[in-house]
């Protein structure tokens, strides 16, 4: 399974998000990365990411400078990854969403995300770590800095 039946995936996979507009940006050919971008059509401004490396095998999330990963080895099992990044994507466009971000000025060297953080179930997505980057900025006695951003939960959940 490449992009491209992955891509083919989409508009059953967005189905479940019927709040939701999404364009696919690339992915259809044969060696290409797909790329759907997504947001709720009241709010274009909280736009989410997803990405598949072409070979399909790296699945990536990105919203409010917070990126994520995941990896499906297996034909079986990508549709399943894809549709999670989907269905994570599209609540956290939704909100109650909190990004902290770990900067060295203009560089992210860690980030957290967390659906519903004062709810009785948070949804944490915690994997934007990157060590190296981390290491440089201290090598180079760069200050890190923690950003919270917080996002109201959007009418029409």
């Amino acid at each position: 399974m490449d992009t491209p039946e992955l891509a083919a995936l989409i508009p059953g996979l967005m189905a479940r998000h019927p709040v939701h507009g999404w364009t696919l940006t690339s992915g259809r050919l044969p060696g290409e990365d797909l790329v759907v971008t997504l947001s709720p059509v009241a709010t274009a401004e909280r736009t989410a990411t997803v990405q598949v490396f072409a070979g399909a095998e790296v699945f990536i999330f990105e919203f409010a400078g917070h990126e994520s990963v995941d990896f499906a080895y297996d034909d079986k099992e990508r549709p399943e990854a894809l549709q999670e990044r989907i269905d994570l994507a599209a609540a956290a466009t939704l909100g109650p969403t909190r990004v902290t971000l770990d900067r060295a000025g203009d560089i992210v060297v860690g980030s957290t995300l967390v659906i519903d953080p004062d709810g009785p179930s948070p949804r944490e997505d915690g994997g934007g770590t990157w060590p190296l980057r981390r290491l440089k900025a201290r090598l180079r006695r760069r200050r890190i800095i923690r950003q919270v951003i917080d996002f109201p939960a959007l009418g029409g959940k």
